[in-house]
């Protein structure tokens, strides 16, 4: 218990300790760590946090569209760790926030220019994904009344 003591007290005064640079970090407007679920094209959960990303629509899960949209989530977050910058509210069990990889990739921009999922223009005011709409074409899935 001693010895266990005197490490801890030598990592908080900084000799020997090194920050775990893969641990979450966990702030009231801030989610970073690894993506350990992703529920559908528009809901992951970074360190067990759900994020419903915000600006972004993709059709269901259970649909050919949903689908796909899931698909292209897994396969751009595969392995990485995300920075989500979170606005303060929720959707039923989840924050809402905007994801980018650690490259600077945001997550809705990559799937609405993949054309896997579009943009939510009610929740997108910033305007943040209006040229990659554009260059996508219009959504093929179904638009939410919401999002008007």
């Amino acid at each position: 218990m001693r010895r266990c003591a005197l490490a801890f007290l030598t990592c908080l005064i900084g000799a020997g300790c090194q920050p775990d640079a893969s641990a979450p970090i966990i702030t009231d407007n801030q989610v970073i760590g690894a993506v350990t679920h992703v529920r559908d094209g528009d809901t992951i959960e970074v360190a067990d946090v759900p994020i419903r990303l915000n600006g972004v629509t993709c059709d269901e899960l259970g649909t050919p569209m949903g689908k796909q949209a899931t698909a292209a989530m897994h396969t751009l977050v595969a392995g990485q760790r995300v920075m989500c910058t979170l606005t303060g509210r929720k959707s039923y069990d989840r924050v809402i926030g905007r994801c980018q990889l650690t490259s600077g990739e945001d997550l809705g921009e990559a799937l609405i220019s993949q054309g896997v999922c579009g943009r939510c223009e009610r929740y997108d005011k910033q305007g943040t994904y209006v040229v990659a709409q554009a260059n996508a074409g219009p959504f093929r899935g179904k638009l939410p009344k919401y999002c008007n």
